[in-house]
């Protein structure tokens, strides 16, 4: 601990080197995580990356689609549940907590926001909060989920929708903003178990 220490004072000490290492970790976590890792068209080699090397906390069920983007590259805590798949094109933000329960999809281009800017700061004022997805939700392409919502189990959020709030489990959301317009089944026995090789 002690050489380490020292040495990140040395670091320290010495600005440019400093802007240097960081521009690399960032490039390392956040460059080849979405430009390249992101495209490869081989389902395993991508679980194996966002598992072990990203740091996912998920099950070899989940599948992940190609092109999905994880912004920004700090890697803060998420977990996924069994027999989730999220499709191509989908950006989870990770500048707070992500928890996604069992047997969720996401659709292709929806958005998961934990991190944003206070409209009325005079100084542009940054905020984030975890969000919440429970089991067996099932989230339309190009819906927006934002910080602080948590989606119930079962919930639908049709496509286009934006969430600001969160939602009550079975609940069918629609619109901008997001609202409750009806409601699901509840006694759903889907798994979500469809994979392939080279999606």
């Amino acid at each position: 601990m002690k050489k380490s220490g020292k040495f990140m004072r040395y670091i320290n000490d010495l600005p440019p080197l400093k802007e240097l290492l960081l521009a690399t970790n960032s490039f390392f976590r956040g460059y080849i995580v979405n430009h390249i890792i992101a495209h490869i068209p081989c389902e395993l080699f991508r679980w194996v990356y966002y598992r072990f090397v990203v740091k996912m906390k998920m099950d070899r069920s989940v599948f992940i689609y190609m092109g999905v983007y994880l912004y920004p590259p700090t890697f803060h805590g998420i977990s996924i549940g069994k027999n989730t798949a999220i499709n191509r094109n989908v950006i989870l933000d990770w500048r707070d907590d992500v928890y996604i329960g069992n047997n969720v999809n996401i659709s292709a281009e929806a958005a998961i926001y934990t991190g944003g800017h206070r409209i009325n700061s005079t100084d542009f004022a940054y905020y984030s909060a975890p969000v919440r997805i429970e089991d067996r939700v099932w989230i339309g392409t190009r819906a927006m989920i934002m910080p602080g919502v948590t989606i119930g189990e079962g919930a639908v959020i049709l496509p286009g929708a934006v969430v600001t709030q969160s939602v009550p489990p079975f609940s069918l959301v629609g619109g901008v903003p997001g609202k409750v317009i009806g409601t699901r089944q509840k006694d759903l026995t889907y798994d979500l178990t469809y994979r392939g090789w080279f999606l």
